[in-house]
């Protein structure tokens, strides 16, 4: 690089244009979304009487909270210790606002909610369509759609960063990114100290979502590399481990004083090792080796599962699985794709269906909680706009309506019949569901964890070689990192970096820099603090995008020139906004 053109290491900032004043302002504009605070937070209020509470909403972590609390978890299952806290917020404005009795109560009122209060629905059900955000749904189905009628769109916000590891994290935790320790992919951590002539371990790239939990660099098990346990990745139990007065340790440590529901869990990765986390499985690599040859690791750890437990003893516990099968990615853009994606969603009702129609037999309690990752899928592929997208998004529609209808209907699904269009026999299953007797007592969650923007080729910004010079990670790519990437400084060149950012216009204006310690400050990785086991994972400073652009590789840069991409992780309105779509008995 000619070295003329570097930007000077000694440009100095502008009185009062510091990042965190202009996230503030955005915030306050509407242009970007805080994770649980509303604009008029962050408004001038000299002149109002309203309290900071009344501009608190519920966010994605609200939502795992409240279901924990209607699967009868009903205290914080957090490990977080007060000494291990590296970065406590200093804000007190937000902590005035987010005390922890306020989020308590917030949270029992949303699960009364959604449990319909006194004895508790019979059954709850939790659909998470990965990527589908209000304004998806808003683009693409009209206003009296089923899914567009029955949202509330202002109720619910997802967490930062809006990414898929972040929030079902957070939802298998019920804890905030800055707890858990999954903020993100592939976060960076190494375990251990080095010495001089002796090396512990090498730095890893933690990659949760896939078969096994491993490093996203060299494939090696996360085992390999330093970590003895899954709750050493993730640094949070599964709430789903304390289900049914279970102790982390898998003893008994109370017996539960009221009827344990069956916690049901469908989609095309159970099995994972993420998968088996989340379920709640502790699991070490001896065990692991021990499994089927296609097993992976987050579903049972999600579901709370012991290590321990033998296929015997695992069969008469509160959980059962069922697996879908999942969309090629050859077929993304074709026909195919979205007709695939729509019968292994319908696939997926039916399980439920068929679950649920057991469990009524036999007079059980049942949380279902179906996962499909589309239309994130297809949008990370083809961009939101695609006509693919739209056929997939009607399909969601269509059978999740069928779902809500056939759960009216309970000698339908008793007689197993209801394996039929949406469309057909309306308006026999619409006469019945005029007789609320014959309902089955079931309240029904559909949302998503994040939502989607297109990223044009022009839209991606490749990181010039005088900020790569000065780091030695950048946690940065087109579907999402690239919209809060992460990055870690070269030791002792933080304030180089803040100045040649500042230097370059198109990264200065269309990304703001921030320090971590910025980043939690403003409350943005929770309302409070981070751990200490997580901070280092996030490296020095969060580049939040502003509009579209987005930090790809350059080698994606590359690769996806002349064709639009799906993205997401960063605030915008359109990443933040997710459904709030509450069926219950009263809104038939």
């Amino acid at each position: 690089m000619d070295q003329s053109k570097k930007p000077s290491a000694t440009t100095t900032p502008e009185p009062n244009d510091d990042d965190t004043s202009r996230l503030k302002s955005l915030f306050a504009d509407g242009k970007l979304v805080h994770p649980y605070l509303s604009r008029e937070f962050f408004q001038d209020s000299s002149s109002s009487t309203s309290s900071p509470k009344d501009h608190v909403t519920l966010n994605f972590v609200d939502l795992a909270a409240s279901l924990a609390i209607c699967c009868g978890v009903t205290s914080s299952c957090s490990s977080e210790d007060d000494g291990k806290l590296a970065c406590t917020s200093s804000n007190k404005i937000i902590s005035t606002a987010l005390t922890d009795e306020d989020i308590q109560r917030r949270r029992l009122q949303l699960a009364a909610e959604i449990d319909g209060g006194g004895s508790g629905r019979k059954h709850i059900v939790l659909i998470l369509c990965d990527g589908m955000g209000n304004s998806i749904l808003q683009n693409t189905l009209n206003k009296q759609s089923f899914l567009n009628r029955n949202n509330q769109t202002q109720r619910l916000r997802a967490v930062f960063p809006s990414t898929t590891p972040a929030a079902l994290t957070s939802l298998a935790t019920a804890s905030w990114p800055g707890i858990h320790g999954m903020p993100g992919w592939n976060l960076r951590e190494k375990m251990g100290c080095d010495f001089p002539g002796m090396t512990t371990h090498s730095p890893v790239q933690l990659l949760v979502l896939s078969d096994h939990i491993k490093d996203a660099q060299s494939g090696k098990l996360a085992s390999e590399m330093g970590f003895d346990s899954w709750d050493e990745v993730f640094v949070e139990q599964p709430w789903a481990r304390h289900v049914g007065g279970t102790s982390s340790d898998g003893s008994n440590s109370k017996k539960p004083t009221t009827k344990q529901r069956r916690m049901i869990y469908i989609n095309a990765y159970n099995g994972d090792d993420y998968q088996e986390w989340s379920q709640g499985t502790m699991m070490n690599d001896k065990e692991r080796k021990r499994k089927h040859s296609d097993a992976t690791d987050f579903s049972e750890w999600q579901m709370g599962k012991q290590a321990s437990e033998t296929k015997k003893q695992s069969s008469s516990t509160l959980f059962e699985t069922a697996k879908i099968e999942e969309t090629a990615f050859d077929t993304l853009g074709e026909p195919k794709g979205s007709v695939d994606a729509i019968q292994y969603y319908r696939d997926g009702i039916n399980a439920a269906l068929d679950l649920i129609a057991k469990a009524e037999r036999h007079d059980e309690k049942t949380f279902t909680y179906l996962y499909t990752a589309h239309p994130d899928k297809h949008m990370h592929a083809l961009g939101v706009e695609h006509i693919e997208v739209r056929n997939v998004v009607h399909g969601i529609e269509r059978e999740t309506e069928r779902f809500w209808r056939v759960l009216g209907d309970r000698e339908a699904l008793l007689s197993g019949t209801y394996d039929m269009d949406s469309s057909s026999g309306g308006v026999e299953q619409e006469n019945r569901l005029k007789k609320e007797d014959d309902a089955v007592d079931a309240t029904v969650m559909l949302t998503a964890d994040h939502g989607h923007v297109t990223v044009q080729p022009e839209d991606m910004v490749v990181l010039p070689e005088c900020i790569l010079e000065l780091l030695e990670y950048a946690c940065i790519g087109v579907h999402g990192k690239g919209r809060h990437g992460y990055l870690h400084c070269r030791a002792g060149l933080q304030k180089p970096l803040q100045q040649r950012w500042k230097a370059i216009d198109e990264l200065h204006q269309h990304f703001l820099l921030l320090t971590i310690e910025e980043a939690i400050e403003i409350g943005l990785f929770g309302p409070k603090h981070m751990r200490m086991e997580v901070r280092p994972r996030l490296g020095d400073f969060v580049s939040i995008s502003i509009g579209t652009k987005t930090l790809p590789m350059e080698n994606e840069a590359f690769c996806h020139q002349g064709c639009c991409q799906g993205a997401h992780g960063s605030l915008n309105p359109d990443e933040m906004h997710i459904p709030f779509i509450l069926l219950e008995p009263s809104s038939r």
